[in-house]
């Protein structure tokens, strides 16, 4: 004669229950880590990237970099700012593949693709490039790599809040909501690509020392 089936008693259940939640709070920390780890490093393969694009771009145009935007202000004159930023260009010069889809072809704004790093979503998660008077890209105006003794030092793109361009905290004092500042999301740090192709990772303060000679003078 068989034996009847002994059921789980409600004790029992609620023991194996305890032990999953914990087991989860232990494990889930864990695996936010790994994913956080995973998008900072794509994001770092995307900056490569277009730091490649970048300096292909550059070898076809006499050493010169990507302008902001091919106009010549603002004001979008000579020629109009529409299809004529940086990201526009790279694109459309094959040096870096079209997104899938699209924010604003007109503004230059990809919705997905390397100009989007997968941590955006604390913030629109751009991947701007360095717009400076001083040293960086403008409107109608480029680096030109054979002038700059120190490449390897000299940042030019990296993670920001939301703008397409992003300024040295030597002219803008940055700030946790200003668009064109470094974003904090890796881990309180950000991904900066510099002009010799390679991409590094820094705290947000680091970006933010007094001695950031990769904002250049």
């Amino acid at each position: 004669m068989k034996s009847a089936r002994r059921a789980f008693t409600l004790i029992e259940l609620l023991v194996v229950i305890a032990i999953i939640a914990i087991l989860a709070s232990m494990l889930l920390p864990a695996l936010n880590r790994a994913r956080a780890q995973a998008q900072q490093s794509s994001c770092m393969s995307n900056q490569k990237q277009i730091m490649a694009g970048m300096l292909m771009y550059a070898g076809d145009n006499d050493d010169l970099t990507t302008p902001l935007n091919l106009a010549k202000s603002f004001s979008g004159s000579n020629p109009s700012r529409a299809y004529n930023w940086w990201t526009s260009l790279l694109i459309r010069g094959s040096y870096l593949p079209a997104p899938r889809a699209w924010e604003n072809e007109y503004e230059g704004k990809c919705r997905d693709g390397v100009f989007m790093c997968p941590s955006g979503q604390v913030d629109s998660g751009r991947i701007g490039i360095y717009e400076s008077a001083i040293y960086g890209v403008s409107y109608d105006h480029s680096i030109k790599l054979t002038r700059i003794r120190d490449n390897s030092t000299r940042v030019l793109i990296g993670d920001t809040r939301g703008g397409m361009s992003f300024y040295s905290s030597k002219t803008t004092t940055w700030s946790p909501t200003l668009v064109q500042s470094f974003s904090e999301r890796h881990n309180f740090g950000a991904n900066g690509g510099f002009l010799d192709g390679h991409a590094e990772y820094r705290k947000h303060t680091s970006w933010l020392a007094g001695d950031r000679q990769c904002f250049g003078n």
